[in-house]
């Protein structure tokens, strides 16, 4: 399987597994906003995204650029994960409420699915155990916020891999680094040796934020230069009037040959509707 396979793979499997921490990114919010401050402030923090981490430390950051470039790979075909700037969209929703669990239920129980029976939860006895995780696993269940689930699983599976393939992650072959993911896909580390993580909980956060960040409004972060958008042909906020490029909605739908619009992004539809 060649790597590009393995994203075709990612992000088929995206859609199935959810979100690990089952706590929605938002698309929309604080962008369509009444107060166009909120827009500018937004975009200001875009421009800062490209050159400072709020979050991740120097050896993270080594580590979650090379994960990146795993899932999502620069070749002949197009863009990746390091051309779109995935890395500082995962570090700034690290750093934010998504990474600080604003909208989490932090207050338990917390308990691990596949538990064998007897086990007891406030004060109760469940005699077969905790439910089978489902595949991809719909639920979070840890007791810390995303920013520290992030933290324990990094170091955890940078140990693994240095004791497994005797280097650390950002050190492997691209070989290898397809396979110490597979690895967290078939849960081959114990959960009891990944900060008591579930493997699978990991790679499935991995994949959701890697391809967030490359498809996302780059109001977020991410999608630099929406090169994402333009890889797979989205084009954003652009319905083609708006920005004064021929054609509107109607017009495209009885046009004898097709028109492909470029991209263009909430920011810009903002400034081109004259709201800021």
């Amino acid at each position: 399987m060649n790597r590009r396979e393995f994203i075709k793979i990612g992000a088929a499997g995206a859609i199935g597994f959810g979100i690990a921490s089952a706590i929605e990114i938002p698309i929309l919010e604080s962008v369509i906003s009444s107060k166009n401050n909120d827009v500018k402030n937004l975009q200001s923090q875009v421009t800062s995204s490209q050159q400072a981490f709020l979050t991740l430390g120097v050896n993270e950051q080594k580590e979650v650029e090379a994960i990146l470039e795993t899932i999502i790979p620069t070749d002949s075909s197009g863009p990746g994960a390091k051309e779109a700037g995935v890395i500082f969209f995962v570090d700034h929703q690290l750093a934010g409420d998504y990474g600080n669990g604003s909208r989490m239920y932090r207050k338990g129980p917390f308990v691990p699915p596949g538990l064998a029976g007897p086990i007891t939860v406030q004060g109760i006895t469940y005699a077969a155990g905790s439910p089978a995780e489902p595949y991809g696993g719909p639920t979070y269940q840890y007791n810390m916020t995303l920013r520290e689930f992030w933290r324990s699983a990094l170091l955890a599976f940078e140990t693994y891999c240095t004791s497994t393939y005797g280097k650390n992650f950002e050190d492997l072959t691209s070989t290898q680094q397809t396979q110490a993911l597979t690895d967290l896909f078939n849960n081959k580390p114990t959960t009891a040796n990944f900060s008591n993580i579930v493997p699978l909980d990991f790679f499935n956060e991995l994949i959701v934020m890697a391809w967030s960040g490359f498809l996302m409004d780059p109001i977020y972060g991410g999608n630099t230069n929406m090169v994402g958008w333009t890889y797979t042909g989205f084009t954003g906020a652009n319905e083609g009037d708006t920005f004064k490029e021929g054609r509107n909605v109607t017009q495209l739908m009885v046009a004898s040959t097709p028109t492909r619009y470029p991209p263009h992004s909430m920011g810009q539809f903002q400034q081109a509707v004259g709201e800021i």
